[in-house]
């Protein structure tokens, strides 16, 4: 044989053993799992893109817009001499803008707002009915304080009537009867806390943070449309007689609000109709009234932002 028909007779047998080598399977499994690796990873990765922080980010004008809305309420709570708890929450994105937003503050008759939809829900639910009369107890119901039953007391009423006076009235009595239809005021707030902010609380002095208020009125205003006795509730908080904090010359008719008072705590949550509408919650503790005029200032301030500045397009 030839030297060259020796070389030839080499190559071709390493080319023939390298074809047929095991190997070839062991790089073949080797991308099959790392493909199987990576889809998680971009699965993952584009529902994070999908979220609402991005979306906020791709659009400076709203990025522009929430920043003054949260420099407004920054400004506003460090010029309150006092504790200020307070949250925005824009009703068309979604976006929640908070400043101490988990502070606990003492609830005062903002509570009656989950109260009242706690009844409703009751009465959808069949273990409680409208037209049911609730027996006045002296013992467990009686409060001084915001009210009209104080002024009239009669040996019942009915759940229908209790229930609007507590929103529109912000009646004490009204709220200790419709406690007692849970078995009285520790397990109604049991009930309430457990049910809407999946939490407890200290019973005998119970908490709500601006965010937790915010919560709350978020689930109103979003089921009001398709459960009547939402709405029913929001329209006792448009009525409401308490024409003060939140219920200013600018925002008169168009705010939904329930106020909270006890001593230095003064507080006030609402849904504020602009064109796009906002929930704002605020919880004070200060000296005298500073609170109810701080309230409304910031309310206004937060008004005027939202109406002329918010983006055309979102």
């Amino acid at each position: 044989m030839t030297l060259y028909g020796m070389i030839f007779s080499i190559c071709f047998f390493l080319i023939v053993s390298f074809f047929f080598s095991t190997h070839t399977v062991d790089y073949a499994n080797e991308t099959e799992t790392s493909e199987k690796i990576s889809k998680p990873t971009k699965t993952t990765s584009s529902s994070i893109v999908k979220g609402p922080e991005p979306q906020t980010q791709e659009n400076p004008e709203l990025t522009v817009f929430y920043h003054k809305i949260n420099q407004t309420m920054t400004d506003a709570v460090n010029s309150f001499k006092g504790d200020v708890g307070m949250t925005y929450v824009d009703l068309t994105t979604g976006k929640q803008i908070s400043v101490n937003g988990t502070k606990e503050f003492y609830s005062a008759s903002t509570i009656k707002v989950p109260l009242a939809m706690m009844i409703a829900d009751k009465v959808q639910a069949g273990s409680l009915k409208w037209d049911d009369q609730l027996t006045f107890n002296e013992k467990e119901d009686y409060e001084v304080g915001t009210g009209i039953i104080i002024n009239n007391i009669q040996p019942k009423y009915s759940v229908r009537t209790l229930q609007e006076y507590s929103i529109t009235y912000s009646d004490n009595i009204a709220k200790n009867m419709l406690y007692d239809t849970f078995g009285g005021g520790v397990k109604a707030k049991q009930a309430l806390y457990a049910h809407f902010l999946q939490k407890e609380t200290d019973w005998d002095d119970a908490k709500l943070t601006s965010e937790d208020a915010a919560k709350i009125l978020n689930i109103l205003y979003k089921e009001k449309a398709s459960n009547s006795e939402y709405q029913t509730i929001y329209n006792y908080m448009k009525n409401t007689v308490f024409h003060e904090r939140m219920d200013t010359p600018i925002t008169s008719g168009k705010v939904a609000h329930k106020i909270g008072s006890y001593e230095g705590y003064l507080h006030d949550i609402g849904i504020l109709e602009t064109e796009h509408p906002f929930i704002l919650t605020v919880f004070t503790n200060g000296q005298t009234d500073a609170g109810i005029p701080f309230i409304s200032t910031v309310t206004d301030q937060l008004w005027a932002v939202q109406s002329s500045d918010y983006p055309h397009e979102t």
